[in-house]
């Protein structure tokens, strides 16, 4: 997961912001970042993992991004899938 996700240090970064920006920015900055990061895992788990492994890998690497945010792996996941979706506000 760490070696993966290595070219994408400064989305995890962004996972985790102050708490005084403005909750526009922060906002922002997460639907950015989700969307490079969820985008990586999807194209990997598409090319690399047979389909008895994804359900494994998909909660591996959403573990994985969650140790920078201040969600879960569950939340985050769910916040990536409303964002390819196009629904950010319902889940809001």
């Amino acid at each position: 997961c760490k070696e993966l996700l290595r070219p994408f240090k400064k989305s995890l970064r962004k996972l985790h912001l102050p708490q005084h920006l403005p909750t526009e920015k922060k906002l922002k900055y997460t639907k950015e970042s989700l969307t490079i990061i969820g985008d990586r895992i999807d194209l990997f788990l598409q090319r690399y993992c047979r389909a008895s492994e994804v359900k494994h890998w998909q909660k591996m690497f959403w573990r994985f991004v969650s140790l920078f945010s201040e969600m879960d792996a569950k939340q985050l996941q769910k916040l990536y899938k409303y964002i390819k979706n196009n629904r950010m506000d319902k889940f809001l």
